[in-house]
Order: C-alpha cells, then sequence, then structure tokens
C-alpha cells in the first residue's frame, strides 16, 4: 500500500513534536521540588472523594481491564 504524499513529512512533523513535548515534559519533572510535587499530588486525590467512587474503583484504575480488553479486541 502506497502511502499518501503527505504521510512522510507528517509523520516528521509528529516525531519531531513528540520529541519537543518529551524535553518540555523532562525540564518540568527535573525542576519539580519535593514539596511542590507532594502539593500536586494532593490536589489531584483531593479533586475526588473516595466515598464518591464506586466500590470497585477504589480498588483499581480500570487500566488493566482496559489494556485486558484491547488485547481482546486484537485478536
Amino acid at each position: 500500500m502506497a502511502l499518501p504524499p503527505f504521510a512522510r513529512s507528517w509523520l516528521k512533523q509528529r516525531e519531531l513534536g513528540a520529541a519537543a513535548q518529551q524535553a518540555i515534559e523532562d525540564a518540568a519533572l527535573r525542576q519539580l521540588d519535593p514539596a511542590d510535587a507532594l502539593a500536586e499530588i494532593e490536589t489531584l486525590l483531593s479533586a475526588v472523594r473516595l466515598d464518591d467512587l464506586p466500590e470497585d474503583r477504589r480498588a483499581t484504575s480500570g487500566f488493566v481491564e482496559q489494556q485486558r480488553l484491547f488485547a481482546l479486541a486484537r485478536r
């Protein structure tokens, strides 16, 4: 199957964008001090009360189940 004419330039742009994004994230992590990290984690954890979550969501994020379903769909 032949690629459309724009495919190579699109892929190159995507790769450059991904590398730039990774560099930004790496720099942000290097500059993050432990106190700020803990404050951000606390903010995320307090966004949803555990009592508001269904019982099954308190034990798992659902990520493993999602990946299992994706694997089944590929078969």
